[in-house]
């Protein structure tokens, strides 16, 4: 337990320090900006996280599982290899899908330039995530967090000087130029050479299908948990309702990381074959219970502080929506820990079932509340539909327990 608690407090440290930074870059956007054109902004971001899950398509995390299972550095080696090979095809075919929606939906026609930079990180987001499955496997989360936090330094550090004169194209622009750069050092980093000797088709092939399950999954998580309600909100109430609720939603998803760290830390502990793994389990939902009734606290006494520092007056609407929606850490933070550990028990099929019926209810009641409730119809609907998974996920890990 020791490593992965270690592992999680340094990508905290790390998440910290990018909060900081992600804090001043959201407050220089809101402001400079404005409403409507940061709703744009959150439009593509919230479509690019969609497209992002068809590219990762539950590689990342059936790769971790698969090389924490090989006893020898050759085995981990060429899992690492064939599945990078695997996400380079899988991204791009998601990335000339994501321009085939930005050349023909009237919604991005007249911000098409910005949207064709931010899904061009399709890619390169994908080779990223090939190398943190080499660092988790290793518990060497380290050497992601300086490369995570080199990401947003780079880009605040460029953006500072040509300020928000650039408009959303240049923004974009600068997110994509600064992703590649510190691709090219995380490669160097990993220290990891591709060997045709390693190349092996028939497992790339058993990698795939052994990740649809989880992948169909997560890319349903991803339409239900950002694509959908900034689409209807954009359908329904405009552009300056989406940027309120995407403020609302950057602040809720940052509150979510230490579950993510956590559970991804002890992920090769609960999928490898060493005892006391109960014991792990455990321990961390004790740390994952204390963490959300802080977050909710912290949330319900500082929203009005941390909106007005992110986006001054114009974004007030959005400390109501953001006391509302922080209800849904302690059933997100529960969902990481069952979620992962339904993963390590070969749960991807229960876990795409499961995705499908809370993809429908969320499809359906975002589609009867946001008309109805606006920004906090779009925010109850998030809380009912992360119990919902939450609990059919408990039910599934219950039997395979």
């Amino acid at each position: 337990m020791k490593i992965p608690l270690i592992n999680t407090v340094v990508q905290i440290l790390g998440k910290i320090l990018m909060l900081l930074i992600s804090l001043v870059t959201t407050g220089m956007l809101t402001r400079g900006l404005g409403v409507a054109i940061y709703g744009d902004f959150i439009l593509i971001t919230s479509i690019l996280i969609l497209f992002d899950g068809l590219a990762d398509m539950g590689t990342r995390i059936i790769g971790v599982r698969e090389a924490s299972g090989q006893e020898t550095l050759d085995g981990k080696k060429k899992i690492w290899i064939n599945m990078a090979i695997l996400r380079i095809i899988l991204a791009i075919i998601s990335w000339v899908l994501a321009l085939i929606l930005a050349c023909l939906w009237a919604n991005l026609r007249q911000i098409r330039e910005a949207a064709i930079f931010g899904f061009s990180m399709i890619v390169f987001t994908s080779i990223a995530g090939s190398l943190e499955i080499v660092w988790q496997t290793e518990q060497k989360m380290y050497k992601k967090v300086m490369v995570e936090v080199l990401f947003p330094v780079l880009f605040l550090i460029v953006f500072y000087q040509a300020g928000t004169k650039i408009g959303l194209s240049g923004v974009m622009g600068l997110y994509l130029i600064a992703r590649i750069v510190t691709l090219v050092l995380g490669w160097q980093q990993a220290g990891i050479k591709v060997e045709r000797k390693m190349v092996d088709s028939k497992l790339i092939k058993k990698l795939l299908i052994s990740s649809l399950p989880m992948g169909l999954y997560l890319l349903i998580f991803s339409a239900y948990d950002r694509a959908i309600d900034s689409m209807m909100i954009s359908k329904f109430l405009g552009q300056a309702e989406v940027a309120w609720y995407g403020l609302a939603y950057k602040i809720y998803g940052a509150l979510l990381l230490p579950a993510y760290f956590l559970v991804s830390s002890i992920f090769p502990i609960i999928s490898s074959k060493e005892s006391g793994k109960r014991r792990v389990f455990w321990i961390s939902a004790l740390f994952l219970m204390l963490g959300a009734t802080g977050v909710i606290l912290m949330v319900e006494l500082g929203a009005p502080l941390v909106v007005g520092l992110l986006g001054g007056d114009q974004f007030l609407p959005t400390v109501k929506v953001l006391r509302w929606l922080i209800a849904a850490v302690i059933f997100s933070y529960f969902g990481h820990l069952i979620g992962f550990s339904l993963i390590s028990r070969n749960g991807q099929k229960e876990m795409l079932r499961l995705g499908i019926v809370v993809l429908i209810f969320n499809f359906c009641s975002n589609l009867w509340a946001i008309p109805r409730f606006g920004m906090m119809g779009a925010a109850g609907v998030t809380i009912a539909t992360e119990a919902l998974g939450m609990g059919m996920m408990g039910l599934a890990l219950r039997k395979k327990l």
